[in-house]
This record gives structure tokens, C-alpha cells and sequence, in this order.
């Protein structure tokens, strides 16, 4: 009996950590498309807005792999409580802000408390046996498809005009505060070892052991392509749509709570029956090539359909790739280092986001939306690249056994 119940008590702790994350990424889906209209309303122009939106990505790259370290030596449960309290405050300032620098400040706050959902991930995969987790790292992807869906309709609801937006702030701030508590009082403080042996509390690695390892520098390099062409591809969607087929805010936000639904509905049983069968290596190809040539394909998209279709390839499979390189991260590394090295995962998914953006525009006016869509496409073919060379070779840790999941981890 005792396989069966270490199984269900990991199942329902990383449900736990799901439904924690949850409440959090609602909150944060309210506050993200009030970004854009909060800025000029304060005297911001449109490229406040973009570097509003760096402000955030750059807090999170310097802080993540210090997030995680920590979570590593002090515990996931304190450390994730940490990073949602500080969430909170970052949108009690955004509620309050009646200057641009104040949104500035909030933005950078929000930053570098943005260690949550390393430190959850990192924590999901100590919850779940190798052969789990596929299917445990879709609960994120699941968790951030609900934030999608969800957050902006509620923070259109609370929203008593297009210029007030103090309610949705505080909603989404208590939300972090909720998840704050609910991870606190929740989740579980850690329990005794099962296995004397097991090798989860050795001392943490160091960053430098991390990266001087052979394979891990390249492999840490695809969290950055992928991201930087997901974020190219969330730039360059909605201009597209607008400049082609006149789609307004409201259109491009029902695009994308459909892509919410999407992710909710593949990042669990689907994708999990996908890595059982072809493995995750196959999967990524598979994903990330369909990532590419969809993108490719748009450049030559002229018809509202081929457009419509095209966006929803592109973001489908997009979203299948990141759980998959989430879980093959988790195999290379020790328990005792998943915190730390899933912030550096983190850290370079945050510069992705930093660059994607900006090579889109650049091309985008080089040579209009082809060139950009195909300079998209070929980003995502560096990850298809190493899927087929380098991530064959990569070494894999033996799989660690159900009693993995431990005090120190939590």
C-alpha cells in the first residue's frame, strides 16, 4: 500500500500547489491589460509602455536564480509565501499609482517577486515521480491558461471606467495576498525521509557547478529562444490582426482567453499521454516544429481564417513546448537543486522576453510582417536544432524514486 499512498500524497499536493498558483495568476491576468491604458493615461507614451513592461522582465532575470537558491536552502513553502506577498504589494502600488515612475516602481517590485513560479515548478517536481512529470508540469501551463481566461474578464468587470482601474488592482492583490496565505497554511511543512539514502539533502550545488556542467549552459539558452519568440509572437499577433483585419482590444482579448482554454485543456491528460507514448524529447520536436512552420505560414496568411487558424497553431503549440522543457529540466539536476536551476531556467526565459519584442519591431520595420514572422520562426528552429542534436546527448540523472519528496524540499 505504501507506493499507493506515497502516489496520491504527491497527486494531491501538487493539485494543492496548482490551485495556490491559480489564485495567484488571476490576479495576475487583471493587471496586465490595464498596462497598456494606465500608462498614457498617467502621461506615458507608447514607449513607456514597452519599457514598463522590460522593467519587469530585467527585476525578474537578475532575481530568480536568488529566489530559487533560497528555496533550495530555506524551503519552497516559505520562499513561494515570499514571492506572492511581495506580488501584493506590487499591485496595492499599481492601485495607488497616480504617477508614471509609481507604475514603474510597481513594475520593478513585481519583478523581483516574480520567483513563484520557478519555485512552485521547482516544487511541483519534487511532488511527483519521474514518470509523473509530464503531467505535473501541465498544471502550471493549466494554471497560467486559467489566469488567461479569467483575469482580464474579471478586471474588465471591476473596471468602473476606462480610466479607473484601482478596483482591479486591489481584487488582484488580494488575490496574491489569499495565495499567500492559502501556501502558507496549505501547503504541507515537510515530513521525515522514507529512504535514508536518498541523496536529496546534499549540499546545493553552485550556480557555477550548474552551468560548467557539460550540456547545461545550451540547454538553459532554449528557455530564451522559446520565450523571446513566444513574446515576439504576442507582440506581433495583435498589430497584425488590427492592421489587417481592423480587430479591436475586445477581439484579440476573446483570441486569447481561447488560447487560456487551449492550454487548460492540453496541459494535462493530453500532454501526459504524449510524453508516455513518444517520450519528451519527440514531443518538443514535434511541438516546436509546428511552433515554426506556423509562424513561417503566417508570413504568407492574407484571408481572416488562415490568419485566425494560423495564431491558434502558433499558440497552441507554443504552449505544449515550455512544460516539456520544465520536465527535462527537473531530470538534470539533484532534488537539492531544482530551486536554483529552475531560476536560471527563469532568469533566461525572463531576457527572452526582453529581446523577443525588440528583434520583432526591429524586423517589423525592416521589412514588414513577413520578415518578422519569418525571423520568428527561425528562433524556434535553434530549439527544434538542439532537440535533434545536443538534447539526445544531454545527460539525464537517474529517475528518483516516490520517497524524493522531502522536508528539505518543502
Amino acid at each position: 500500500m505504501t507506493p499507493f499512498i506515497d502516489r496520491v500524497r504527491q497527486q494531491s499536493l501538487a493539485w494543492l500547489v496548482f490551485f495556490v498558483i491559480v489564485v495567484d495568476l488571476i490576479g495576475f491576468g487583471i493587471v496586465i491589460p490595464i498596462l497598456p491604458f494606465l500608462s498614457p493615461q498617467l502621461g506615458g507614451g507608447t514607449d513607456d509602455i514597452a519599457f514598463i513592461l522590460v522593467t519587469y522582465s530585467v527585476a525578474a532575470a537578475i532575481v530568480a536564480p536568488i529566489w530559487g537558491r533560497l528555496s533550495d536552502r530555506v524551503g519552497r513553502r516559505r520562499i513561494l509565501g515570499i514571492c506572492l506577498l511581495g506580488g501584493a504589494v506590487s499591485h496595492f502600488l499599481l492601485a495607488v499609482a497616480d504617477t508614471l515612475w509609481l507604475v514603474y516602481v510597481s513594475r520593478a517590485v513585481a519583478g523581483m517577486m516574480a520567483g513563484g513560479v520557478p519555485v512552485a515548478t521547482a516544487l511541483i517536481a519534487d511532488a511527483s515521480t519521474p514518470e509523473q512529470r509530464s503531467r505535473a508540469m501541465g498544471l502550471i501551463g493549466r494554471a497560467f491558461g486559467i489566469g488567461l481566461i479569467l483575469g482580464p474578464v474579471i478586471g474588465g468587470v471591476l473596471a468602473r471606467s476606462e480610466t479607473d482601474f484601482m478596483l482591479p488592482c486591489l481584487v488582484a492583490g488580494v488575490l496574491s495576498v489569499l495565495a499567500a496565505i492559502l501556501a502558507f497554511t496549505l501547503l504541507p511543512a515537510g515530513k521525515a525521509r522514507d529512504d535514508p539514502a536518498d541523496t536529496a539533502d546534499a549540499p546545493p550545488a553552485t550556480l557555477r557547478e550548474i552551468v560548467n556542467r557539460p550540456g547545461l549552459p545550451l540547454f538553459i539558452c532554449q528557455f530564451c529562444f522559446h520565450t523571446s519568440a513566444v513574446s515576439a509572437a504576442v507582440y506581433l499577433f495583435p498589430l497584425w490582426v488590427a492592421t489587417s483585419l481592423g480587430w479591436q482590444a475586445r477581439e484579440v482579448g476573446l483570441f486569447f482567453g481561447l488560447i487560456g482554454l487551449v492550454m487548460v485543456v492540453t496541459q494535462g491528460n493530453i500532454l501526459g499521454r504524449m510524453t508516455d507514448r513518444f517520450g519528451n524529447l519527440w514531443v518538443l520536436r514535434g511541438a516546436a516544429l509546428c511552433f515554426s512552420a506556423s509562424l513561417a505560414l503566417s508570413a504568407a496568411a492574407t484571408h481572416a481564417w488562415e490568419m485566425g487558424a494560423l495564431g491558434l497553431l502558433v499558440f497552441s503549440a507554443a504552449t505544449l513546448c515550455l512544460p516539456v522543457l520544465n520536465t527535462i529540466a527537473s531530470h538534470l539536476v539533484a532534488p537539492a537543486s531544482r530551486g536554483q536551476f529552475f531560476g536560471v531556467t527563469a532568469s533566461s526565459a525572463a531576457f527572452g522576453r526582453i529581446l523577443g519584442p525588440l528583434v520583432a519591431a526591429a524586423l517589423l520595420a525592416q521589412g514588414g510582417y513577413g520578415m518578422a514572422w519569418l525571423g520568428t520562426s527561425a528562433v524556434v528552429l535553434l530549439v527544434v536544432m538542439w532537440s535533434l542534436t545536443f538534447g539526445t546527448v544531454l545527460t539525464v540523472k537517474p529517475a528518483e524514486t516516490a520517497s524524493d519528496v522531502s522536508s528539505s524540499a518543502l
